[in-house]
């Protein structure tokens, strides 16, 4: 009887358990099945980092908040992902306040930055995203700011553009090709130069990095989006292969080819990649964005798809329920900033860019980072056509009819070939026929397409609204104004004129001088506060003057200024310290002074008593000697 209970127990339990694992096995196929579209990711991202900065869910992205980090790397790349994905957004805004910052970085020494080239790169980028023109932006010294040949072909007149890396060669690749900006005559850097330097830094195992000689996903997927447009070239380069220390020479998709197949073998089951040791999401965000720019399909091909998880299942992995995005579910070190359970700006941001290159690529639209108007109807007519014939060859095609498919191919501009994904087929078609490519294309004129074109420029008016604005401006104006102010100044100067345009000209003017003091104040206070008290531990009351000064100069602030003032409260403790230390010592002096004049009084009391008893006795003794003389 026992047994047999024990026996149904135990039937009961197997049941339950495999049960329970038929329904744990459903869920993956269930949640593949429900997977967010890339818009439904993009649109939790752009909620989150609104609720992030301060905006209300209608509102705009680039609030005065977000604004005060144009410039910065928080700040520029959701402007990118935003316009990539034709979001609406406080554009102009945006680019006010980034031209009034690369303006006054630009009056520094190393200007943007002293070591980092990518600098140059990422605002080249961001603003062309806003809609600007970076080799046209702002003003220095009375000439204007080239962002593009300061930043990529002229770098070297300052400092080597791979100063800092394989980083600054990569990006300043990109950011050259964000418009196919051509390269001047009398340049540093050529364009084979950059590109040529890229190459070189090729590891054995076909990937690249930083540094070391183990390839890192992050730095071969922007290898990869940097060389993407060359894919199609039959140029060879002939270069020094850095890490073997051996002369090779290669085409472009020869590198491109080893390091696709370098990023398929570091490509984790679970569909993401795993960077300096920890799996992250910000490295399937750039696997996905090069395979987009080659036109490789993420989500089927087989090359990238692991156990039936795509990259995209890898990307999803590290979506959080506010629709924001994690670094990693784990504590990186290198990475201390990112908590393993709370959504992350960097991995927001990556993810975000990340879904507008799926999305341009879905819609045919240019790559992430060609920023140039897209493409008329009648090229993507013709670069189609190209395509849907390649598709029909095979080993059996005639020469003929590669050759005639060759001439539609070079007939296209040059600069619009990269479109034809499917070229490297017809090419391997055509040279095991013995077909000269080469000559088919110097012999095949190019046939220009017309351009849409970029949209006329409104005209600029300075509203009832914004005159408003100015006029409400407050008497004491503070940091918090900046955004404001560098607004308003930068479309007054645009505007079409009109009477008291003057005025509100000087008003702006005069306002931003003060902010710009203000801030230098707040900068001097920073300083200040590191070179004279650092370490806090370690003042003394010499330091008292100092301390005093800081805390007069603080309390003088507006209270959204203070709030910029770094350690404050390590100040704040420091100065009670001193205070302390202050009071003591003016007690410990009070009391010897107290003791002292305690002693006098003594010795002056018993003095007086001795000269009181002095006296009688004299006097006594007067009486005495009177009375003897009587």
């Amino acid at each position: 009887m026992r047994r047999t209970k024990m026996k149904n127990k135990l039937v009961s339990f197997l049941v339950a358990v495999c049960v329970s694992v038929s329904l744990f096995a459903c869920v993956p196929s269930f949640a593949a099945a429900n997977k967010p579209s890339f818009q439904e990711v993009a649109n939790g991202i752009i909620s989150w980092k609104k609720s992030d900065v301060g905006s209300s869910s209608d509102g705009v992205l680039m609030n005065g908040k977000y604004l005060e980090l144009a410039g910065t790397t928080p700040g520029d790349w959701y402007v990118i992902g935003l316009s990539r994905l034709n979001v609406a957004d406080a554009y102009d805004e945006y680019l006010a306040v980034l031209r009034d910052r690369v303006e006054e970085r630009y009056s520094e020494p190393g200007k943007l930055n002293s070591v980092k080239a990518t600098e140059w790169h990422r605002i080249t980028l961001s603003v062309l995203a806003a809609g600007g023109d970076p080799t046209s932006f702002g003003v220095c010294d009375g000439e204007k700011i080239d962002l593009v040949a300061d930043g990529t072909y002229n770098r070297g007149k300052t400092t080597s553009l791979g100063r800092q890396g394989i980083n600054g060669w990569i990006w300043g690749l990109i950011a050259l090709d964000s418009k196919r900006y051509s390269v001047p005559a009398d340049a540093y850097y050529t364009r084979d130069d950059i590109i040529t330097e890229i190459l070189s830094r090729q590891l054995p195992d076909g990937g690249f990095a930083l540094s070391g000689t183990a390839s890192d996903p992050d730095l071969t997927a922007m290898a990869l989006q940097a060389l993407a447009p060359y894919y199609n070239s039959e140029k060879t380069y002939t270069y020094e292969q850095k890490s073997i220390e051996k002369t090779v020479t290669k085409h472009v998709y020869d590198v491109i080819d080893e390091a696709l197949g370098r990023l398929s073998e570091l490509q984790l089951d679970t569909g993401d990649f795993k960077s300096w040791g920890t799996e992250n999401v910000e490295s399937t965000d750039q696997v996905m964005v090069a395979l987009c720019c080659l036109g490789i399909d993420p989500l089927t091909d087989k090359r990238f798809i692991k156990k039936g998880n795509t990259l995209y299942d890898g990307i999803l992995r590290y979506r959080m329920k506010d629709g924001g995005f994690v670094h990693s579910y784990v504590y990186d070190p290198d990475n201390p900033s990112s908590l393993p359970d709370a959504s992350n700006t960097m991995a927001g941001e990556q993810t975000l860019y990340t879904m507008a290159a799926l999305i341009r690529r879905e819609n045919g639209s240019r790559t992430l980072y060609d920023f140039r108007s897209e493409q008329s109807a009648e090229l993507k007519s013709r670069i189609s056509s190209v395509e849907n014939k390649i598709a029909s060859f095979g080993a059996n095609t005639d020469a003929k009819t590669l050759r005639s498919a060759l001439a539609e191919y070079y007939s296209l501009p040059e600069t619009e070939r990269s479109y034809v994904y499917s070229y490297r087929h017809l090419s391997s078609l055509a040279k095991a026929k013995n077909i000269d490519v080469e000559k088919i294309a110097a012999e095949t004129p190019v046939v220009e397409s017309p351009e849409n074109g970029e949209p006329d420029t409104p005209l600029l008016y300075f509203t009832a609204s914004d005159r408003a604005a100015v006029d409400a401006l407050p008497e004491k104006l503070s940091t918090e104004q900046y955004v404001t102010v560098t607004t308003l100044l930068s479309k007054l100067e645009r505007s079409e004129d009109f009477d008291g345009k003057d005025l509100y000209l000087e008003k702006l003017t005069r306002a931003k001088a003060v902010i710009a003091a203000v801030q230098a104040e707040i900068d001097a206070l920073n300083a200040e506060i590191k070179e004279k008290l650092y370490p806090f531990e370690k003042t003394s009351l010499a330091d008292k003057k100092t301390v005093d000064n800081i805390v007069e100069r603080y309390n003088a602030l507006a209270d959204y200024d203070k709030l910029k003032i770094e350690r404050w409260e390590d100040v704040i403790k420091t100065k009670t310290r001193i205070d302390n230390l202050l009071r003591a010592l003016v007690i410990a002096a009070a009391a010897v002074v107290l003791i002292a004049a305690l002693a006098v009084f003594v010795v002056l009391h018993v003095r007086k008593r001795r000269l009181k008893k002095r006296r009688e006795m004299d006097e006594l003794r007067a009486e005495y000697e009177n009375e003897d003389s009587d």
